[in-house]
């Protein structure tokens, strides 16, 4: 697709230190090739420019055709190039120059992460689609109106100038993606905590059955079905408020105090606090058991 004569009709001006990205755009194009199409290079400085050029000369009319034919496929691959290519390295960059402190484990994370919130990968894929062609039309247009007032254009500041918008859209996909990091690690850390607590003490009873009542306060069972009744847990109740507590955390401290070798948890899809289940699961790792069995206490 090299060639030299006929008449250059646009440039993509590209730094010298980003082969892939040339590369990316010579593949591209290919899948566009066009007769009469050629293509060639110039440096100027650090920058390497593409050049889109006819091999023949045509009259004005058919000219005027082929410059806005190129000027489409120019949109098509560069759009593309940016929303599909380079979105991951756009993203890294970010991560290395505001959150370089992270260790690569931390960082791969946060990339993959500000991906999913930036496309909406956690919502029906429907919805990811739609954001990504709102995205799409944006670029491309945006693209097509710098085609239309010159006949160069240099990548780099492309995306600088004429898509602050999207890098900003970017960086706040990153930034969500630290904080929700920073949250689950703090999760975790407290997670190990109440494993830790759980550990250190002997389980007060074997088996606890846990049964929410239509008032939403829980129940604790031993494996007799009868009624837990724990100095240490009755202190904590009178001590404590609905509005200080909720039954949730109460339910865990219970469970931790008493320390339990195995749970059952009765009922579970009636417990609308997932959250809940995933800590019990988590503190009490492989002792818990999820029912759909109802059971009443015995007296």
């Amino acid at each position: 697709m090299e060639g030299s004569g006929g008449m250059q009709l646009f440039s993509i001006g590209i730094d010298d230190k980003d082969p892939c990205l040339k590369d990316l755009i010579y593949k591209k194009s290919s899948a566009y090739w066009m007769e009469g199409l050629d293509i060639e290079e110039n440096r100027v400085g650090d920058l390497v420019f593409i050049n889109y050029r006819t091999g023949h000369s045509y009259p004005p009319n058919k000219m005027a055709m082929i410059k806005d034919r190129i000027k489409i496929i120019i949109a098509d691959i560069l759009a593309t190039i940016i929303l599909e290519d380079l979105q991951s390295s756009m993203v890294q960059k970010i991560i290395q120059q505001e959150y370089f402190y992270f260790d690569k484990e931390d960082q791969d994370k946060i990339l993959r992460d500000a991906l999913a919130i930036m496309w909406g990968g956690r919502n029906p894929i429907a919805n990811s689609e739609k954001i990504r062609e709102q995205w799409r039309y944006r670029v491309w247009d945006r693209i097509m109106d710098h085609l239309n007032a010159n006949d160069e254009l240099v990548f780099d500041g492309f995306i600088r100038f004429r898509l602050k918008d999207f890098t900003r859209e970017l960086e706040n996909a990153v930034d969500r993606a630290v904080d929700e990091l920073l949250i689950e690690n703090e999760y975790n850390e407290f997670i190990k905590l109440l494993q830790y607590f759980v550990e250190i003490q002997d389980p007060k009873v074997d088996e606890v059955h846990v049964v929410l009542q239509d008032d939403k306060r829980y129940v604790l069972l031993d494996s007799n079905l009868k009624v837990i009744h724990n100095e240490m847990l009755e202190q904590l109740a009178r001590e404590i408020s609905d509005k200080e507590i909720s039954h949730d955390d109460l339910l865990i401290s219970s469970l931790i105090t008493i320390a339990p070798c195995k749970i059952t948890i009765h009922e579970y899809d009636k417990i609308k606090n997932v959250e809940l289940l995933n800590t019990i699961n988590n503190v009490f790792n492989g002792k818990v058991i999820m029912s759909n069995e109802r059971i009443t206490p015995k007296k």
